[in-house]
């Protein structure tokens, strides 16, 4: 349900549904709601695809930091303090091994690139979630790395910005299931516009998260609920708060644009308020846009395919949007600490084992083998790029609560579907897992590579809001033997 009202009820996050957009003093929108996506002409525009690149990309950012030697690069000869519990199995590329309780994701290898050599020295979750996510490092490493509108954009917004002047019914870039920082203190950096403007962030899902059982610190409980459209206001301008039951509400709308416009207080609501007056009254339009984000249209056989919890929806969303034109897509494995569940997400320092057993791997495993399969059957895949990675990875050496802790110097980043190769591996980690031993790859890299896999030129520049032009990809380099 959307509401349209000015009540300030408290919703059960404790935000208000006036602050219903504002999270630590950010929009969820990144704007707001009459300017939704409303843009500058200057600049870059993101290019039509072209054979071989990708249309779309689905982000799934394993936040807390998968461990190598437990997902796609299993040290299996390595000391037991190293190799830990699992075993690894064959995947669909001769040679190539997953960990063996990654079954459905081993298929996918011959259509897939994996990188098993990336590595940066930003050994924090908040520090490395915005250089991953930017290419460009903190200014200070800190244990609280703040969200600065100084900071680079991420991706999400780079691909927000270059859609600008597109004519589109939903936003280019979506970030699900809430903002990172939503279920702990706070918004961290990373998933922002930064210095092209707040318009540019993506737009932002909200969340409705439980679980069956009381969580417990790394309690490996799956973390149900539903993803649901955010709670929305109107600009400060606009009131519907005296709504008249013999008109409708359309009309009542257009009354109230025709009144702003008069008091001459924007004269840029034609795209942006037509997207916005679409979300607000979405709930009772069948036929609305905005639509792609509720999945109750699919088939309960579907369902049952991606899994039946919150990343499993997640990922189901995800094939609705890029099938509506959506050009950028973040699933990221949110830490609902403020509700007593799924406290840890990946940032298994205790029990890995029994986490990755119990939950993180099953759920992964099967709803990216239900988004490939999806996304083949409808013939999205060969213009489709899922990209799955995490800011860091997790020390070789199992420590005395039979975890792993931080570590950002070598971790894996698998990339299917369009713009790369097809059964490749490319770099590789030393015999333990704690060093790439043979090309390291770096976030400004990657990051050019995913550009140059959708077709965009990594080295252009994009505007701040003074004008001052910023690399789009922070001066890395597209790594061509990994591009298909």
């Amino acid at each position: 349900m959307i509401h349209v009202s000015g009540s300030s009820k408290r919703m059960c996050n404790g935000v208000t549904r006036r602050d219903a957009l504002t999270a630590g003093g950010l929009s969820l929108l990144g704007m707001s709601l009459p300017d939704l996506l409303q843009a500058e002409a200057a600049g870059p525009s993101l290019p039509r695809p072209r054979e071989g690149h990708a249309k779309s990309v689905i982000l799934v950012y394993l936040f807390g930091g998968p461990p190598l030697h437990d997902t796609f690069d299993p040290k299996t000869d390595a000391p037991s303090e190293v190799r830990g519990e699992f075993g690894a199995t064959p995947t669909s590329v001769p040679g190539v091994q997953f960990c063996d309780l990654l079954p459905g994701m081993a298929k996918w290898m011959n259509r897939s690139t994996l990188i098993r050599s990336a590595a940066h020295p930003h050994n924090d979750h908040s520090a490395g979630l915005l250089y991953t996510m930017t290419g460009k490092r903190a200014a200070k490493l800190e244990s609280a790395v703040p969200v600065l509108p100084t900071q680079a954009p991420s991706m999400n917004s780079v691909i927000q910005y270059l859609a600008r002047n597109d004519t589109r019914e939903l936003p280019a870039s979506v970030w699900m299931p809430c903002y990172t920082g939503w279920g702990q203190s706070g918004p961290r950096p990373g998933p922002y516009a930064g210095l092209l403007g707040r318009q540019y962030d993506p737009f932002f899902t909200a969340c409705k998260p439980y679980s069956e059982k009381k969580c417990k610190y790394a309690y490996p409980e799956r973390v149900l609920g539903d993803v649901v459209l955010p709670e929305m206001k109107l600009a400060d301008q606009i009131s519907l708060d005296r709504l008249d039951s013999r008109r409708t509400l359309v009309e009542q709308f257009n009354d109230e644009l025709r009144r702003i416009e008069q008091l001459g207080v924007t004269d840029r609501l034609d795209l942006s308020r037509r997207q916005a007056f679409d979300l607000l009254t979405s709930a009772n339009r069948p036929n609305s846009p905005w639509r792609a984000f509720s999945v109750d249209g699919e088939a309960e056989s579907l369902k049952d395919r991606y899994g039946r919890n919150l990343y499993g929806q997640s990922m189901m969303i995800a094939r609705r949007l890029v099938e509506s034109d959506v050009r950028f897509v973040t699933v990221t494995w949110e830490v609902f600490e403020k509700l007593g569940v799924d406290e840890d997400g990946w940032d298994t320092h205790r029990r890995n084992f029994d986490i990755l057993r119990d939950h993180r791997l099953p759920v992964l495993d099967r709803a990216y083998s239900a988004l490939c399969e999806d996304l083949d059957e409808r013939g999205l895949l060969d213009e489709t790029l899922i990209v799955v990675m995490g800011e860091m990875g997790r020390t070789p050496k199992i420590n005395k609560f039979a975890g792993r802790d931080h570590w950002s110097f070598c971790h894996n980043v698998l990339l299917t579907g369009a713009g790369v190769k097809q059964g490749h591996v490319y770099g590789s980690s030393d015999r333990i897992g704690a060093y790439p031993s043979a090309d390291p790859v770096g976030p400004e890299d990657l990051i050019a590579t995913i550009y140059a896999a959708m077709g965009i030129d990594a080295d252009a520049t994009i505007p701040d809001q003074t004008g001052r032009p910023h690399p789009i990809a922070q001066r890395g380099s597209v790594i061509h033997d990994i591009l298909g």
